[in-house]
């Protein structure tokens, strides 16, 4: 049997070809995820100054991490730079399957926090909505609507800054449901992905709700992304026993939280969401940048082939300033109610 060869013209175009399908192929993989957009980011966030006062609501999902029971507490014991409209409990799930009991656990965690605090009702505190089942449906609550309202009453000037430290529900949701609210807030999230940026868009707030995560990157809202945390360990049970048990029922609290887990109470653990509130209270604890905003494949890979204006993102804060401040507004809070 006679060996068949292929003349070098042939194959020469046989290569070509297959360089072209690869091309579009690629194309497709990469431009053709994201061909809906609400509109481009034209606003690049200012982290106000410390002494310059802001309008927040803070959604998070309380009951999942004791992190966000840390950073609730340091948001509510600043009064001088939060004028706090309210809370929203947000939705979670992990390997025990808390799913729909995740909304109202938070709201009795935040609400719990309010009450060690001599806060007790000083706040709303509304349940949010469950993760969105489709990529451009807002997820309906009365947290939705609350964030809507807050937002309507501001302005381009005034804006609510509304503060995500869970999945991105009911930001996305508040969104799609009024996109008249996109000059009038700016989306705060906690969206770690520090180690895999600016590859994928990976952790556990993005993986809450996917589609939802890819609408804060998509939407013309301006957008700030705590990207940082990692490093914010509290120390020692000894530091924490010092520093935050003595300070009354909230500092007992906060202190008392860490028996929860064992992983708590060791060094290791990052109280992630600390650092959010930090951040906006004091900006030069945290280290940040004006970065060209990708979009969000469905494969959660970030998409700078096809952006959308560009965010703020912080990328780094400081552990000892962040606790440093904490232990001292707790001192003062103590100090005068005493």
């Amino acid at each position: 049997m006679r060996n068949k060869t292929i003349a070098p013209t042939r194959l020469s175009k046989m290569m070509s070809n297959f360089k072209v399908l690869l091309f579009v192929f690629f194309s497709t993989a990469v431009f053709g995820q994201e061909d809906v957009y609400h509109g481009t980011k034209e606003t690049i966030p200012k982290i106000p100054p410390k002494d310059e006062k802001i309008r927040t609501i803070i959604v998070s999902d309380a009951k999942n991490e004791i992190d966000d029971v840390w950073a609730i507490a340091l948001a509510i014991l600043s009064p001088e730079k939060f004028q706090i409209e309210g809370f929203v409990g947000s939705n979670y799930d992990h390997v025990f399957g808390v799913g729909r009991k995740s909304i109202s656990g938070s709201v009795s965690v935040i609400e719990t926090i309010l009450d060690k605090a001599g806060l007790k009702g000083k706040y709303p505190v509304y349940e949010g909505s469950h993760p969105m089942q489709y990529q451009f449906e807002p997820s309906h609550s009365e947290g939705v609507d609350f964030i809507i309202e807050k937002a309507m009453e501001g302005s381009g000037e005034n804006p609510l800054w509304v503060i995500g430290l869970g999945s991105a529900t009911d930001l996305a949701s508040a969104y799609l449901k009024e996109p008249k609210i996109a000059d009038r807030v700016i989306f705060f999230w906690h969206g770690r992905t520090e180690n895999t940026w600016p590859y994928r868009a990976h952790n556990y707030n993005v993986k809450g709700d996917m589609h939802a995560a890819r609408i804060l990157f998509h939407s013309p809202v301006p957008f700030v992304m705590f990207d940082t945390g990692t490093n914010l360990s509290a120390g020692t049970m000894q530091e924490s026993k010092e520093q935050v048990e003595p300070y009354g029922e909230l500092g007992k609290y906060l202190y008392n939280y860490r028996f929860k887990s064992d992983y708590w109470q060791g060094t290791k653990k990052g109280f992630f969401d600390l650092g959010d509130i930090a951040v906006l209270i004091d900006p030069e604890l945290g280290e940040w940048e004006e970065t060209i905003c990708p979009t969000i494949n469905t494969y959660m890979d970030y998409n700078f082939y096809k952006t959308n204006g560009k965010f703020l993102r912080c990328r780094k804060v400081d552990r000892d300033g962040t606790f440093e401040m904490l232990y001292e507004k707790l001192k003062v809070n103590w100090a005068a109610g005493e």
